[in-house]
């Protein structure tokens, strides 16, 4: 599946993002590799980035339930 791009999310729902692929299975990066990231999350090769901007990106990849995610995610941040 390929990659997805979100924009303009509040610090507040990237955080909820973030606690939806943590309990999904995502395992935290602990360096960041730009100073304009929030955080960033992996599943298996599937790298979830969030931005000081409100940019969420993912980079996409073959997870089974990534459609289910982006859906997930979509419906997360457009409740703003």
């Amino acid at each position: 599946m390929q990659g997805r791009t979100w924009r303009h999310a509040s610090p507040e729902r990237l955080a909820e993002v973030r606690d939806l692929l943590v309990r999904r299975g995502a395992t935290p990066d602990k360096d960041l590799r730009n100073p304009s990231e929030l955080w960033r999350v992996r599943i298996e090769r599937v790298v979830f980035t969030a931005y000081t901007s409100g940019t969420l990106y993912c980079n996409g990849g073959d997870l089974p339930e990534l459609p289910f995610l982006y859906e997930t995610i979509s419906r997360i941040l457009e409740t703003e």
